[in-house]
């Protein structure tokens, strides 16, 4: 019989728990975005992430899912929760930035918002917000009952 090798994970933080930064409502949300998010890119091209957050909502991380044109990026639901397990996520938000400058929720933004919810209710790992950030502001599709 042909030698199968093992598949193991593991997890280690370098970074004291009480020193990560909390998310715990949209402002502070869009606020954590616009301090990591490329604002070269901003109005230039949309790009899709997710902020990974434990139990108590400290930030373990954040990870780049798609990088588009000028009107759209592809998304895949499965690479949002490959990401989010092997970080440890018990909660994520999902955010991308609109280029055109407008803040409001596309079609597409809100089936992909509620696919992804549905995802995260398998897995028990809840998507706490959707955040379309613009130059000017942002939009919460939590607060915006789109969730």
């Amino acid at each position: 019989m042909p030698q199968i090798t093992e598949v193991t994970l593991a997890y280690k933080s370098t970074v004291p728990i009480e020193s990560l930064p909390t998310i715990t409502s949209p402002e502070e949300a869009a606020a954590y975005l616009r301090s990591i998010w490329n604002d070269d890119h901003l109005e230039l091209k949309e790009e899709f992430l997710i902020v990974i957050l434990d139990n108590m909502k400290h930030v373990l991380g954040h990870s780049l899912i798609s990088s588009g044109g000028s009107t759209a990026t592809i998304v895949d639901t499965a690479q949002i929760f490959q990401v989010a397990l092997l970080g440890k996520a018990n909660s994520i938000i999902l955010a991308h930035n609109h280029p055109s400058g407008n803040k409001k929720a596309s079609t597409a933004d809100v089936q992909l918002t509620k696919r992804t919810v549905e995802a995260g209710k398998l897995l028990g790992i809840p998507v706490d917000d959707h955040i379309i950030l613009i130059r000017s502001g942002y939009t919460s599709l939590r607060n915006e009952g789109l969730m």
